[in-house]
């Protein structure tokens, strides 16, 4: 017998298919025998030749065709009409925004009713317009490009495969879903999770929603490709007070009639959305939650509402103490999100359960995807950094990270205080972690250039014959910009720059007029990853607006205000007004820039440094001899600074890396470099270390001819092409392969970091959880939470390969590595500040172009949003800035 409908009435198109299935989403054709997917909609589509979304059906006689055409086509039509009818009945109701209105109701509901309470409800986020016609856009579409109208082909932004089918199939080659379309492997890791979570509510979130609205999802929330059925939409009605009362339609009269069925009459069976109407009515469920005769619909100004839920978030940071730079984690947005897609009624997760079971849960993410990073170690090794630093109470913490080409993930934080002087208690924590990642697998240890470290590296290397204790270079370069501030000019321009830098900001109104009317909103201050690093950062932002600062110095406002009668206030413009002042500072950024771009190309991890990182400083420092004309008074204290610290960059690692860098060893002058001995020297001892096996060093040694003179594969014309173009150790992985032994030693050595400083402190929970909560969080439940913090922004900053354009600093961070340009040692008093602040504010009044400061107690600075380091040309508009000639006496 034929399927009914909720109605009681049997669908035509069952005249000439069969259902293959209880739901009906299957028909088998009785004339070609195709099985179509898509319910009996999609088989009359396929019975009517209808194109767009299903096969034609060549067998089926032509009277058939046509009469499933002319029945497709008066669904449409009378589709139209009732939105029509729809719009009037709504456009008849009086809307104003912010207010409550109940419209009276029958206790009888109807499917277009129920869909405008759905629509209503927050919880339940349905809505009667398709999500396309709102504005939505699938998340897909942000990583292929439709390569016709119908859209039904896309082509993938990462391997460029065209594929077939729409935007779902696309969304599954994305996710790697096997069975329908072939695998996308370049795309990223993140964008794979994200299509695999995506297609994951897909297919299985009418499951997963609550009880009560799950069905409901399913009739509205459909993605791009999907349709409703024309059956579901049927505005037939039923009384659900009384199971066995029946409410049918009387086409002919227009009216609505209700029956009682006989007792030999068999019920029809309610429709899908009947079921859930049902339910939410009988279980008084939140959607709308209406009195018997009353369905209340809530309308409000949606700017009024989007106030309310930030400040509703806002007070949770507040209250909780959060850092506001919290609000910049990528996982707040998709919390709320997450939030707003399920509604109202959610259970929220007590502290026990994030502390213990989610915290599981996420830690079992985590290792699943250092398993990913640790699948590369057996081609390129790996890096244990071994990040030192103190905490605000003054202990010293030891952060430890593994970094190989494929990504970095953290092992421990480990509180070091009491032996960070002792090299044997080093040296065994070293070991220790050492053991814990396997031996063979690590090319070097990372850790600062102290003389404790230094010891504790020397008894790693006699016990572990294969493997490299290494300086960190970051901290290395960082010492030597510490030397350089001891030059007497570079001195007199830290200490200039600071004082002008605190008077502004510490003087809120001054600082708004600067802002306001010279800069542009752009700040004087930048930061870095250390104080000394910052200071040179704010020198170059400081020569940058050198013409600003001046001219607001200059002004009438400046003049005319109490600040400049200040003794403080008289000192800082005639260091600004001061033409010596900016030469200095001219000379200065000349001579430091060159390392200050080593530095910052270490922290951009656009490339693993490993294989530049002698080259690149090599350069940088004779291009300071050359910046000053080879004149040994400009470049020679700098010289002498570089000198002191060139010995942390004769290790072995770098002179074979340097040595093995094809951009780099093909140049025609690299056999007259005047360190050639140091570098083959340190060749050597890398092969004899990473090579475990004699008969391959000799090999690898023999290797090493057919490589400086590009015989074979290193000879063909595209490993030529890519000399320059491609990483290092990417080149040997695919141009190396005549020469495997030496092969497999370049990649390891190519493929490591050389630094430690990627490890940002002020990421570090561990001071706020230790001193918070010591008593009451276990000591692994502590390790868990660090261990899951510091793996989410390391995987975060893997996936997206990118330098943020600038950096939020709150007060902490400020203080940290901002204080020495921010804060007086002798500050105003807050009444003496209030006064002077309340003052210029009245000046302010009387002129119609003078800058409004509200004055808050306290004139607390607000958070900064400042650049990080680069390169920075000045616009010059005085005389050639060439140094005087006194600044060499």
């Amino acid at each position: 017998m034929p399927p009914h409908r909720s109605g009681g009435t049997v669908d035509p198109g069952w005249e000439h298919g069969c259902a293959q299935d209880n739901n009906k989403k299957k028909v088998k054709c009785n004339y070609c025998g195709k099985v179509v997917s898509g319910g009996i909609f999609r088989f009359k589509q396929h019975l009517a030749r209808i194109s767009g979304q299903v096969t034609y059906c060549n067998n089926a006689p032509e009277e058939v065709c046509l009469k499933m055409k002319e029945i497709l086509e008066g669904c449409q039509s009378i589709k139209k009409q009732r939105l029509i009818s729809e719009d009037d009945e709504q456009a008849t109701l009086p809307w104003h925004s912010n207010e409550d209105y109940e419209i009276e109701e029958s206790p009888v509901v109807s499917k277009q009713k129920l869909r405008q309470v759905n629509a209503s409800d927050k919880s339940a986020v349905m809505h009667k317009t398709p999500l396309r016609s709102l504005g939505y856009t699938d998340p897909g579409w942000e990583h292929g490009v439709a390569q016709e109208e119908g859209k039904k082909k896309v082509k993938c932004n990462y391997c460029q495969k065209v594929v077939s089918g729409g935007i779902n199939r696309f969304k599954q080659h994305l996710a790697r879903i096997p069975g329908e379309v072939a695998p996308c492997k370049n795309a990223p890791e993140q964008v794979y999770l994200d299509m695999k979570e995506n297609m994951k509510w897909h297919r299985t979130g009418r499951k997963n929603l609550r009880p009560d609205t799950k069905e409901t999802a399913s009739l509205y929330m459909h993605p791009d490709n999907d349709y409703v059925p024309e059956e579901e939409q049927d505005e037939d009605l039923v009384d659900f007070g009384s199971p066995t009362k029946l409410l049918t339609y009387d086409r002919d009269t227009n009216r609505r009639v209700r029956r009682r069925p006989s007792d030999n009459e068999a019920q029809p069976r309610r429709s899908k959305l009947d079921t859930i109407s049902h339910k939410m009515l009988t279980n008084n469920t939140p959607v709308s939650q209406p009195s018997a005769n009353v369905i209340k619909v809530k309308l409000g100004s949606s700017i009024r509402n989007s106030k309310e839920v930030t400040s509703a978030i806002c007070k949770f940071f507040y209250h909780a103490g959060i850092p506001t730079n919290a609000a910049s984690s990528p996982y707040f947005q998709k919390m709320l999100d997450s939030v707003g897609q399920y509604g109202q009624g959610l259970k929220i997760p007590s502290s026990e359960h994030i502390a213990c079971q989610f915290l599981e849960d996420e830690i079992a993410e985590i290792k699943k995807y250092s398993v990913d990073i640790k699948g590369h170690f057996t081609s390129f090794g790996c890096t244990i950094m071994a990040d030192s630093w103190k905490d605000s109470q003054g202990r010293t913490l030891i952060n430890f990270f593994v970094s190989c080409p494929r990504g970095r993930y953290f092992v421990s934080s480990v509180d070091s205080t009491d032996i960070v002087e002792d090299a044997e208690n080093l040296f065994k924590l070293l070991d220790g972690v050492v053991e814990e990642i396997g031996e063979e697998h690590v090319v070097q240890v990372i850790t600062e250039n102290t003389a404790t470290y230094k010891l504790a590296g020397k008894m790693l290397e006699d016990k572990r014959k294969s493997l490299f204790w290494t300086p960190c270079a970051a901290s290395c370069i960082d010492q030597m910009l510490e030397d350089f501030v001891k030059i007497k000019w570079v001195g007199e321009c830290m200490n200039n720059g600071q004082k002008v830098t605190k008077f502004i900001y510490n003087r809120p109104w001054l600082l708004n007029l600067m802002k306001k009317e010279f800069t542009r909103g752009r700040e004087l201050l930048s930061s870095a990853h250390t104080r000394i690093t910052s200071g040179f950062a704010n020198l170059q932002r400081l020569l940058e607006h050198r013409n600003d600062i001046k001219r607001m110095f200059q002004s009438d406002k400046w003049v005319s205000s109490r600040f400049s009668k200040l003794d403080e206030g008289k000192g800082v413009e005639n260091i600004v007004l001061n033409p010596t002042f900016w030469k200095k500072m001219q000379f200065v950024k000349k001579s430091v820039e060159p390392i200050l771009q080593v530095l910052q190309k270490l922290d951009t991890e656009e490339r693993l440094p490993m294989a530049s990182l002698y080259n690149d400083l090599y350069k940088a420092k004779h291009t300071i001899k050359s910046i000053h004309g080879d004149d040994i008074q400009k470049y020679g204290p700098y010289w002498e600074v570089i000198e002191n610290h060139w010995g942390s960059f004769h290790h072995p690692l770098y002179m074979a890396a340097y040595f093995l860098n094809p951009s780099c060893r093909y140049r025609p002058d690299f056999d007259n470099h005047p360190e050639q001995s140091e570098i083959i020297r340190g060749l050597n001892e890398c092969i004899f270390r990473l090579e475990p096996e004699p008969s391959r060093r000799v090999s690898a040694s023999k290797q090493i001819i057919e490589f400086t003179a590009a015989k074979a594969d290193f000879g063909m014309e595209l490993a030529v092409s890519l000399r320059t173009e491609q990483d290092p150790a990417t080149w040997w992985e695919h141009h190396g392969i005549s020469c495997l032994d030496l092969r497999r030693i370049a990649m390891r050595i190519l493929g490591q970091t050389c630094s430690a400083f990627g490890c940002e402190h002020h990421w570090s929970i561990y001071d706020r959880i230790r001193s918070k909560t010591q008593n009451l969080v276990a000591n692994k439940r502590l390790n868990d939470l660090i261990y899951v913090h510091y793996n989410l922004r390391l995987k975060e900053r893997h996936t997206k390969r990118t330098v943020n354009n600038s950096t939020s600093l709150d007060t902490m961070l400020l203080e940290n590595l901002l204080g020495d340009w921010t804060v007086e040692s002798e500050r105003p008093t807050l009444q003496e500040n209030k006064e002077i602040l309340l003052d210029e504010t009245e000046q302010g009044e009387t002129d119609e172009n003078e800058v409004h400061l509200d004055v808050h107690s306290g004139a607390t600075i607000e958070s900064l949003e400042v650049q990080p380091v680069v390169e920075v040309t000045a616009k010059v508009e005085d005389e050639d800035l060439n140094l005087l000639d006194d600044l060499t006496d």
